[in-house]
């Protein structure tokens, strides 16, 4: 097996070069990680692949192994001189999605109550500046791909948000609910 990774071209498994290069297109881009220098894409909830994260599979025999670091998108309240008092629970669950349909889920769950809490921060577009979206800490997806499918799209499903104020779902389809990084895929290469 060959693994194809998306993020800085690095070398496959027992140093065998990836094969072409898995491409990952971001219908929203969240940024670039100030620490891991990773790059975060929104999940978004929607029935289209290319509506929210697009993965086309390099040709491959057999199944194909399709892995990724699933965040929860935080907002993160600006830093003043008091911490304000934050708390929420978030539990994203995104669907993986090939042309006849959804091939599989998976979900995150996290909680945050400051900083600390992130995976990383977001570059902003101001020198030393960050968003005031960053994703939580990272739960690694793996998800079988069948046979003959080329193309699968990671969208979202539906975000739960357990904060002070009460318990919110969400599932209107266009909204951003959770981030992805280090998008890659194994697979058998054709003979």
């Amino acid at each position: 097996m060959v693994a194809a990774s998306l993020q800085q071209g690095r070398r496959a498994a027992r140093g065998a070069p990836a094969r072409p290069v898995t491409t990952v297109k971001c219908a929203s881009e969240v940024g670039q990680g100030v620490t891991t220098t990773r790059l975060f894409c929104d999940v978004i909830i929607s029935d289209k692949a290319a509506d929210s994260v697009l993965v086309t599979l390099p040709p491959h025999r057999g199944t194909a192994r399709l892995m990724f670091d699933l965040h929860n998108r935080l907002a993160v309240p600006p830093e003043s001189g008091l911490p304000a008092p934050t708390y929420s629970r978030n539990t994203s669950i995104v669907s993986v999605i090939g042309p006849k349909g959804e091939i599989g889920r998976a979900a995150a769950v996290s909680e945050f109550r400051t900083a600390a809490d992130l995976y990383d921060r977001v570059a902003g577009t101001a020198p030393n500046s960050v968003k005031a979206v960053a994703p939580g800490p990272a739960t690694a997806v793996e998800i079988t791909i069948p046979a003959g499918v080329t193309s699968t799209g990671i969208v979202g499903a539906r975000l739960d948000v357990l904060t002070r104020l009460g318990k919110q779902s969400y599932e209107t389809p266009g909204r951003p609910i959770a981030i992805v990084s280090n998008v890659r895929v194994e697979y058998t290469p054709p003979r």
